[in-house]
């Protein structure tokens, strides 16, 4: 009896230990998820008779189709934001609603193809549009689409009367302040070397050239205009795509309102008649042919990196296509108002029968122009299951049918026909068994799966880095000085250990981050250097345990060698989870002298990090590793340190090339700190290791700072390198945080 009670008790406590250690093993292993995904596709429809909008619909009303066949509809709704309908308390002492359903609209400021005048003459009346939405419970954010920036937020969602109208007066003001167009008289420009310098020869030579240079100056101006316009193009689609981004993760139908001159029309038959028949000169076939203007293959807007691989767009249609089936494919619907622009054209140069002739084409062009424009906004409006509100009566329009739209729409939703997402388009067509009646819906959109999704994220935040701040880090770009006189990006980037580990719900798997670094010339957004890098981590105990202790975890990476050329390029990188499709974003500027062309001594690189010791022993020359992505030279290994604090104790290492075309002389820079007590201290320093190629004149060294007179907290560390007796010196300022 007894050996079977301790049998009994031994077998009690094996099996307590086992679900014990099972217990644990499933915490530190969580088990694999099973989820089964239940795909509806939500219609939402607008259905007016005279304008007012028909509330006494029922399920059995509709008919609904996907790529021509019908489907049943698996849910029916009226969604009401209608204060009548809504059970609500009563107004609070600032006389506003305390609690109201959510419904937001997210309006667009289009500064790249709107004119200042024009806005300002309607943000009067925008303003009372849009305190009368916000008066109705319908939360209204302001974005400005700008040439440079991209997508700014000037005012996130908000009710406040005031601050909703200090927004516009912001967005307005900041549209451009052109009042007129002057087009560049290209007949100055052409042929003018080998123009005669004698009144007789001058007006023999008008005689033979000027059809010649009409039609060439023609031409030109049309190229000229077709350049400019690609470039509004793709900033204002990517602008878009960047705020369908922000809002497509809102609940039900997104509202987005987009003021706008229109969006630029890309169409080579209409913008290149002359080229197109064949009437093309020999010096415009050549500027045609090298600068690429006008050429459909030239639109790059939704794959400037590659990202979108399959993608391949050959005309502004088919990016405005994608764009609308992005918007539909998120139950986005993009309004349009049309801000009335008309732009009056001034010409010189020529003869006033010249002038009549040539100015009558120029307007009907202008005109056709504006009319293509605003057609593409209709379009997207349409196809988004939107309205788009010109002519004269469009503000009265505007409350009308923004109001209505806003309080009142139709919700049904099917099963997908598919078990998964195939990045395919699908036409949606539905009709009503009511007579008289209009309706509005979504035509069509593309069934994203996850990965085409998180692409095209990707690209909206290559064109709109400032919206993605999810994932918090620093990264800096450097461009190293090779022994072949070109540059490799150096990348580094330093991840917050509180913000993205410590702080967050973290499972015991591995983990899997994506880093995508871009350069883009500032000027034209053209690429110049793109790449990916994966990032892994085992999260486990001890990754947990070794994160307690530090701030930071560091990474660095050397890039291919590339030639930059003597511009100012911008440079993004975006940190991406896969896992939670959230993602983060840093930006800088980056110039990369080019050395050919500068007579002058010149700082190429000036960067502050640490050194260890190389147990591998390299080259005495610097180079960058393929392993660790740190500075190798001989026994020292430097690595940059991206956010620039350092410990007292520790000290700081500096890496510098010099450019010194009129040859090597004694070099002995000085190493300044400002403190915060705004005292000026020497630092004293010792030279580890330099290196001077002859054929580059270029001066690379590594300099080891003790900064044990410098104050605790923000510095700025001065670097002063004489350049003669006379007194010049090359100087640099970076910032430098010391910490105990």
């Amino acid at each position: 009896m007894k050996k079977a009670l301790v049998l009994l008790f031994t077998a009690v406590i094996a099996l307590i230990s086992l679900l014990y250690g099972f217990q644990k093993k499933q915490q530190l292993f969580p088990p694999e998820r099973h989820e089964v995904e239940v795909r509806l596709i939500m219609v939402d429809v607008i259905v007016t008779k005279d304008g007012e909008f028909v509330k006494d619909l029922t399920k059995d009303d509709f008919v609904l189709f996907e790529d021509g066949i019908r489907v049943p509809i698996n849910s029916f709704e009226l969604v009401s934001f209608d204060k009548k309908d809504l059970k609500l308390p009563e107004e609070t002492a600032e006389g506003k609603l305390s609690s109201l359903p959510q419904n937001r609209i997210v309006v667009i400021f289009d500064a790249i193809n709107s004119w200042r005048r024009e806005i300002l003459k309607g943000s009067e009346k925008i303003i009372n549009e849009l305190v009368s939405i916000a008066k109705l419970g319908n939360e209204v954010m302001v974005l400005q689409l700008r040439n440079r920036r991209g997508i700014e937020i000037i005012q996130p969602f908000t009710l406040n009367e005031e601050l909703i109208k200090n927004s516009v007066e912001k967005a307005a003001g900041a549209i451009w302040r052109l009042d007129t167009v002057i087009e560049p008289s290209y007949k100055a420009q052409v042929g003018s070397e080998s123009r005669a310098s004698s009144p007789t020869e001058t007006a023999r030579q008008q005689e033979v050239d000027n059809p010649f240079e009409e039609i060439y100056a023609e031409d030109m101006q049309r190229i000229y205009h077709m350049n400019m316009e690609i470039k509004r193009f793709e900033k204002t689609i990517g602008g878009i795509l960047g705020a369908c981004n922000m809002v497509k993760s809102l609940p039900g139908r997104k509202y987005m309102l987009l003021i706008s001159a229109g969006i630029p029309d890309l169409s080579p038959p209409d913008m290149f008649p002359n080229i197109l028949s064949g009437i093309l000169t020999e010096r415009l076939d050549d500027a045609y042919r090298n600068k690429n203007f006008g050429k459909k293959e030239d639109i790059k807007i939704f794959d400037p990196f590659n990202i979108l691989d399959k993608k391949v767009f050959k005309s502004g249609a088919e990016v405005i296509t994608e764009l609308i089936r992005f918007a539909n494919a998120h139950n986005i619907s993009i309004y349009s108002l049309d801000c009335g622009t008309y732009v009056k054209r001034l010409y010189s140069g020529a003869s006033a029968e010249g002038f009549q002739k040539n100015e009558m084409a120029r307007l009907l062009f202008s005109e056709g122009d504006k009319i293509r424009k605003v057609q593409n906004l209709r379009w997207i409006s349409e196809d988004t299951g939107a309205d788009s509100l010109q002519g004269a009566d469009k503000f009265e329009e505007f409350r009308r049918v923004i109001s209505r739209d806003l309080t009142y729409y139709y919700q049904l939703s099917f099963y997908a026909q598919r078990n998964k997402a195939d990045d395919k388009y699908h036409k949606i067509d539905l009709s009503v068994k009511r007579d008289g009646v209009d309706t509005r819906f979504r035509k069509g959109y593309t069934d994203y799966s996850k990965k085409e999704t998180n692409k095209m994220l990707l690209v909206t935040a290559f064109y709109n880095p400032s919206l993605y701040k999810e994932l918090p880090f620093e990264a800096e770009l450097i461009p190293f000085l090779t022994e072949s006189g070109k540059y490799e990006p150096w990348m580094n980037i330093a991840l917050p250990a509180k913000e993205l580990f410590r702080d967050r719900f973290v499972e015991y798997a591995p983990k899997l981050f994506n880093l995508h670094v871009w350069i883009k010339d500032k000027n034209n957004s053209e690429k110049g250097y793109g790449g990916k890098i994966n990032i892994g981590l085992n999260i486990n105990p001890s990754f947990l345990d070794f994160i307690k202790n530090i701030d930071y975890l560091s990474y660095h990476f050397k890039g291919p060698e590339f030639n930059f050329g003597q511009r100012e390029y911008q440079t993004i990188f975006a940190l991406f989870d896969p896992q939670t499709n959230e993602i983060g974003t840093w930006e800088s500027s980056l110039f990369a002298p080019v050395l050919k062309k500068n007579n002058e001594r010149l700082i190429i690189n000036c960067v502050l990090g640490d050194i260890v010791s190389n147990s591998k022993k390299a080259k005495k020359t610097f180079s960058l590793s393929n392993k660790d992505g740190s500075l190798e030279y001989d026994q020292i290994k430097f690595f940059p340190k991206v956010t620039n604090q350092f410990k007292k104790w520790e000290g700081v290492s500096v890496f510098m090339q010099l450019y010194l075309p009129r040859g090597k002389t004694k070099i002995q820079p000085e190493f300044l700190l400002l403190g915060e007590d705004r005292r000026l201290r020497p630092l004293p320093k010792v030279l580890l290791s330099e290196f001077w190629n002859e054929k580059l004149s270029v001066w690379s060294s590594i300099f080891k700072l003790d900064l044990d007179q410098g104050i605790l907290g923000e510095n700025s560390l001065y670097v002063e390198i004489p350049e003669s007796e006379e007194g010049a010196v090359l100087n640099k300022e970076m910032k430098l945080t010391i910490i105990r």
